[in-house]
């Protein structure tokens, strides 16, 4: 289950949720953002800064399989994150990794680093345990209800509680679509079966072409899995990507579907990377239509083929 960019969305809507599952009582306000270490070329995914001066900054990675490395990449992320900051060289630090499952923990054995205190600087948090021990007010407990129930009958019974615990929180009416939608994912990751309109119906949500929210958030989650796989894959791949994120923003039939699939695979690699980079600017059928057929009007170079 590919959950990682689903809790980044949490913290960034919403970084009391990460203060509740590590379960801290914060001193001021903060602000959640990622952050690249440019001589690693590694994006810090999580990195939550305080508005007021003098307050400690956390750094949080999520982690939802097994790895030995965990905490000596975190250790060095952190390093290079100071050392590209000098200005914030005597700034009190804490980085925290959440593991789903804590049977992946492996420890950190010999990687201690702790503060002047004799308080560990890199922490463990075991999510599900936490999750267990949460009031049933929590934000966090009802946002990550789904990863603590078993099955789909137990989803059916308890979302509509889970919702009004939500929008009984103090938030913005983005701030509450937001969380839903996370929410929704979080089921629609565990429990395959069931559809996206179901959910929305379930999560009594606006429907996802007419929120920007809900377009933004698709767009980041596709984004970063088609980057990933970006270079490694072949063509016949890259517009079965496409086609997936065309079904979720607009809802075509499957007849449309099928029709742009073939049009999609008139494409040169490079024009499938730029309609990638279009999508979701893209409003209506016929606005694609055109931005396709403009390029398939164009000469196109020959491509090598990948292997």
């Amino acid at each position: 289950m590919r959950t990682d960019p689903l809790f980044y969305e949490l913290f960034q809507t919403r970084p009391q949720i990460f203060f509740e599952i590590a379960q801290i009582t914060p001193s001021c306000a903060y602000r959640f953002e990622s952050v690249t270490v440019k001589s690693a070329e590694k994006r810090i995914d999580g990195v939550l800064y305080p508005t007021v001066e003098g307050q400690p900054i956390y750094f949080v990675e999520v982690q939802a399989a097994p790895d030995e490395q965990m905490y000596w990449r975190t250790s060095r992320e952190v390093s290079t994150f100071f050392e590209q900051r000098p200005s914030l060289k005597d700034t009190a630090w804490y980085a925290y990794v959440i593991w789903l499952d804590g049977n992946d923990d492996k420890g950190f054995k010999k990687t201690h680093i702790k503060d002047n205190d004799n308080v560990p600087r890199i922490l463990s948090v075991y999510l599900i345990d936490i999750l267990k021990k949460l009031p049933n007010n929590s934000l966090a407990l009802n946002v990550l209800k789904p990863l603590i129930v078993d099955t789909e009958q137990e989803v059916r019974q308890n979302i509509t509680t889970w919702v009004e615990q939500i929008r009984h929180a103090d938030l913005s009416p983005q701030a509450e679509q937001r969380l839903l939608m996370v929410m929704g994912q979080f089921i629609e990751e565990k429990f395959k079966i069931l559809s996206y309109k179901e959910l929305c119906k379930m999560l009594r949500l606006t429907p996802f072409e007419e929120t920007d929210t809900f377009i933004e958030a698709y767009q980041r989650k596709f984004q970063e899995n088609f980057q990933k796989s970006f270079q490694k894959s072949l063509k016949e791949e890259r517009v079965q990507r496409l086609i997936q994120i065309i079904d979720v923003k607009f809802r075509f039939s499957r007849n449309t579907i099928n029709k742009l699939a073939t049009k999609l695979n008139q494409l040169t690699l490079e024009d499938l990377k730029n309609l990638f980079a279009d999508i979701f600017q893209l409003k209506r059928l016929k606005d694609l239509d055109a931005w396709i057929d403009q390029r398939l009007a164009t000469p196109q170079p020959q491509e090598v083929t990948q292997m």
